[in-house]
């Protein structure tokens, strides 16, 4: 058996796979919207397909691809490019570009605006879309239906209220319900409507222009007399202030005063009445201190006599009278004595006892 069979076999399969699945389903890319329809007439299904891959028999069923994203409508001199027959050149598929679009003013001056219109096919309606036959002619539709909502919405503006931010994007946002109701019946929705630029004849636009500078001019009058008032005012504002201040400083320097005085009176009647107390105090505890102190020498007196007396009252007896006869004994400072020593009543000088017998008794009363 030959071995590349098989591999052939396989290979003639996967071919056949990929012709199959070619044959009999369609892939809708990001971005894009699927509208399946019978390829023998028989109508358009009433579904909107989302990107992915879905069933689509070559020769049963007829594919529409839609471009989901946002559609940009841009009229302006810069976008847009003349063709040979005075008309433009549209850019990608979602991109149509157109010269600014001409409108006359409510004060009947003509002027060219650029403007950006922004829209989509509305959320499963695109079968519907192909079921009218707008496929391929919707854009086109939605440009001279735009062109018209326009020219007849913005030609309600002045050549001041396009200067005016305000006013110019209350217009813009006034104009879009239009657009809605207007483009509705192409099954498509407006987002956002942006007046990028607006341009006016040359000789309208210099005086134009020339109009503006004076309602500049006036408005930086208006503003340098604001200014002048403003300053006037201030100075009014700061003159009242420096005489407030200068009212309140004296009140508080009068004040201040006023509670050194008070202060001063009260320190002077606190420091009145300490050295009052100091010298009251003193008075007292110095005549305390004599009374004490002549009470204590009065004790010491009395001690001192009462030791006396006490002294008197002990050597008054026998013990008192030897003691003091020891005293004396011990005391006695004889330059000579003489004595007989053969005589036997006579006291051996060195017998302390025996002379003090013999000066003060034998102790016997």
């Amino acid at each position: 058996m030959n071995p590349t069979k098989p591999i052939i076999g396989l290979l003639v399969l996967a071919v056949l796979a990929v012709a199959l699945s070619a044959a009999l389903t369609v892939k809708i890319n990001p971005g894009e919207i699927g509208v399946r329809a019978s390829a023998w007439g028989s109508g358009v299904e009433t579904v909107d397909f989302q990107p992915g891959i879905h069933l689509g028999v070559v020769g049963v069923h007829k594919w529409h691809r839609l471009d989901r994203r946002s559609h940009f409508l841009t009229f302006s001199k810069t976008d847009a490019h003349q063709s040979g027959r005075g008309m433009f050149v549209v850019g990608t598929r979602n991109s149509q570009r157109r010269l600014p679009l001409d409108i006359r003013t409510k004060d009947n001056n003509t002027a060219a605006i650029d403007v950006t219109v922004t829209y989509r096919i509305i959320e499963d309606e695109a079968n519907l879309l192909v079921a009218e036959g707008l496929q391929t002619s919707y854009q086109e539709r939605v440009v001279s239906t735009v062109q018209s909502v326009l020219r007849e919405e913005l030609a309600q503006l002045s050549p001041e209220d396009f200067v005016n931010t305000e006013i110019r994007l209350q217009r813009a946002k006034d104009t879009l319900p239009v657009l809605q109701k207007a483009l509705r019946k192409f099954h498509i929705t407006p987002d956002r409507l942006l007046i990028r630029a607006v341009r006016f004849p040359d000789t309208y636009e210099r005086k134009l222009q020339d109009r503006q500078l004076k309602q500049q001019l006036a408005l930086l009058e208006k503003s340098l007399q604001n200014v002048e008032e403003a300053l006037a005012k201030t100075g009014k504002i700061e003159k009242v202030t420096e005489a407030e201040v200068k009212e309140l400083v004296a009140t508080w320097d009068k004040q201040i005063q006023e509670a050194e005085s008070d202060n001063q009176v009260k320190v002077a009647k606190v420091l009145g009445e300490s050295a009052e107390y100091n010298l009251r105090a003193r008075a007292t505890v110095d005549a305390e201190y004599e009374v004490l102190v002549a009470e204590g020498n009065l004790a010491v007196t009395k001690a001192g006599a009462l030791r006396d007396k006490l002294m008197n009252a002990a050597l008054d007896t026998v013990g008192g009278r030897i003691l003091q006869a020891r005293d004396a004994a011990e005391n006695l400072n004889f330059e000579s004595v003489t004595l007989n020593s053969n005589d036997p009543d006579v006291p051996n000088v060195i017998d302390i006892d025996a002379l003090v017998r013999l000066l003060v008794g034998t102790g016997k009363e």
